[in-house]
């Protein structure tokens, strides 16, 4: 899949999952949806940085 177009698949759930995170540090949701989100975003972060560092080599 070419690169600027994960992106933009991409950019439209991080917005929902920042929201659910910062509703869950509010309370309004369970804390364990944060605690998800921020396991998520980490893999996320970890894949992306992966896939940019195969790209390169």
């Amino acid at each position: 899949m070419e690169r600027k177009r994960l992106y933009r698949l991409l950019l439209p759930v991080v917005i929902i999952l920042a929201i659910l995170y910062t509703l869950g540090i509010m309370g309004v949701l369970p804390f364990a949806i944060s605690y998800y989100v921020t396991i998520f975003m980490i893999f996320l972060f970890i894949f992306l940085r992966w896939e940019a560092r195969m790209r390169r080599d």
